[in-house]
């Protein structure tokens, strides 16, 4: 009897540890948001003017980017993906609508600190679409898609934004939601960065149980260059510019560290990416910078991790573009696109997942700064039919490796990006039906867009 009294001390006891361990693994941060079956979080940090070569993972030997190294090892990195302009307003104008940014009439130029123009509240905002699937939405950085009430964050389906939502340093004043919290007289730009990452945080960890979507736009690396003295390492404007890009990569870390320490850091898609190629230093093997149509103003870093979906250290040479997000986030969240509104951006889960290895896109348009069709990329081919900038338009630095070396013939230029990445030798002379189907590809498309254009807000003509 004794014997069986004590076997079933030692039953019960043991019944006693394996429901306390369960009790313990369902309370976990974790485990409660995983069994929860929630919707998976979404963080999209945009870097402003970083260069397809300013990473690690992307061939880099002058910068250390851990952090984002780290993000590409355990996701997606692509190769040929692509911002849809050579400069901000327009590519984020594309990421908010999944479509050209001449189909939303903000593909001329940029908006300028004295603008009246905007994205037009008509349009069905990225956030809009996840506010509407029960996400909790904010928006911590650049805007730069207009600075009246009624064409801010707030307005385009933001809960929460915290940010300059002009142009860059020394033009925009700082608001929390539509509150002034700073003039830009009294800002100090060292310390943008740590600010926005300090928000970031604070954004993570009051949704942590809830599904959310966290769009991250930093002002780095945009010029003029400014790092935190904790990140002052070098000295002139390459020393800068490395110095910003390593803080950059810092704070992507912090988010990660606020993401794990509540235990959703797997249930969230982490994207990173830029908004445009850089200014003022090469991004090497690609020819050009910001503001051109050349490679390097175009084709820019994506990684993306999501280990539910997306196999570790995954590489896609796929073609893919900043307008892809809109319909591919509808897809994974169940959200409709409504086909009353044109996008022009295709789902590309299937790329992310490795489902598919082939691109939908049959061509993709390069569109200048002033607004005009450019350029046209189609498989390899690639085919300039205005000429690119010769460099980035500004008063810092330019490296020399940013100095086109000219075809000496006249337009039209073309490519074959798959021997010729750096755009060094026009071999239109030896494939002129190429030139001609591409040159009535392009055109065909462009007047699509003119006849299809949805016009921005405001009152300023162009």
């Amino acid at each position: 009897m004794t014997a069986c009294i004590g076997n079933s001390t030692r039953l019960g006891g043991l019944v006693g540890v394996l429901v306390l361990m369960v009790g313990l693994v369902l309370s976990s941060p974790h485990h409660a948001k995983a069994v929860a079956g929630k919707k998976p979080n979404i963080v999209f940090i945009l870097a402003d003017d970083l260069g397809y070569a300013d990473l690690s993972s992307y061939g880099s030997t002058w910068v250390r980017t851990p952090n984002l190294d780290k993000l590409a090892a355990e996701g997606i990195r692509f190769t040929d993906f692509y911002a849809p302009a050579g400069v901000c307003t327009p590519t984020r104008a594309s990421l908010m609508t999944g479509s050209y940014p001449k189909r939303v009439d903000l593909h001329v130029e940029v908006l300028y600190p004295d603008t009246k123009n905007g994205l037009n509240p008509n349009e069905f905002t990225l956030a809009e679409m996840l506010k509407e699937q029960g996400y909790a939405t904010g928006m911590i950085g650049k805007w730069h898609l207009g600075l009246l009430p009624e064409v801010k964050p707030n307005a385009q389906g933001f809960d929460y934004y915290y940010g300059m939502p002009g142009p860059n340093h020394g033009r925009s004043d700082l608001y929390r939601n539509n509150q002034l919290v700073k003039a830009n007289k009294d800002l100090d730009y060292d310390q943008i960065t740590m600010d926005y990452t300090r928000e970031a945080r604070s954004f993570i960890q009051e949704n942590s149980n809830k599904p959310f979507f966290l769009y991250m736009a930093h002002s780095a690396i945009h010029i003029p260059l400014y790092a935190s003295p904790q990140f002052r390492r070098h000295e002139g404007f390459r020393g800068l510019y490395q110095d910003m890009t390593e803080e950059l990569d810092w704070s992507c870390g912090e988010i990660v560290k606020e993401l794990e320490k509540h235990g959703i850091l797997d249930n969230t898609i982490v994207i990173f990416t830029s908004d445009n190629g850089p200014a003022g230093v090469a991004a090497a093997p690609l020819h050009g910078g910001k503001g051109s149509t050349w490679e390097a103003g175009f084709r820019v870093p994506l990684i993306v991790r999501w280990p539910e979906k997306i196999k570790a250290g995954s590489v896609s040479h796929e073609l893919a573009t900043m307008m892809d997000f809109y319909p591919t986030i509808a897809k994974i969240v169940g959200a409709k696109v409504s086909k009353e509104r044109a996008i022009d951006g295709h789902n590309i889960l299937p790329l992310l997942t490795g489902d598919t290895a082939k691109s939908e896109y049959e061509f993709l348009c390069y569109y200048g700064r002033d607004g005009k069709l450019a350029a046209i990329r189609q498989g390899d081919w690639k085919l300039h039919l205005a000429e690119p900038s010769e460099r980035w338009a500004g008063k810092q630095p330019v490296e020399e490796a940013l100095l086109n070396t000219r075809p000496t013939t006249a337009l039209p230029w073309l490519y074959n990006l798959s021997t010729d990445i750096g755009e060094t030798k026009n071999v239109e002379s030896a494939h002129p039906d190429v030139v001609e189907k591409l040159r009535k590809t392009a055109a065909s498309f462009d007047a699509t867009l003119d006849a299809q254009l949805r016009p921005k807000y405001g009152t300023e003509k162009r």
